[in-house]
């Protein structure tokens, strides 16, 4: 199998791995958060894990434009996005 499709491959199930992973912090923070003194993740407050999503996602792409996996690049946002609210429903 040629690399650069290997790398576009392993972007894109990356992605969505942690797209998925990202999905459950999410859900569980907002369920089950923790307090410290008057700041809260429970409730709206547990939507600041969302905010390794363009982490990821840049991390994610500089990792496949390094490879030249142009197709890793496309998939990979999707995937990601995929599954933070598809695969499981929105947060």
């Amino acid at each position: 199998m040629n690399g650069q499709i290997r790398a576009a491959i392993v972007a894109t199930a990356v992605g969505l791995v942690f797209g998925l992973t990202l999905h459950g912090i999410v859900a569980y923070t907002r369920d089950h958060g923790p307090t410290w003194g008057d700041y809260s993740l429970k409730g709206n407050g547990g939507i600041a894990p969302l905010l390794l999503a363009p982490l990821g996602v840049t991390l994610g792409m500089a990792y496949a434009a390094r490879r030249r996996a142009w197709l890793g690049l496309t998939l990979l946002p999707i995937a990601t996005f995929v599954g933070l609210f598809v695969i499981l429903g929105g947060v």
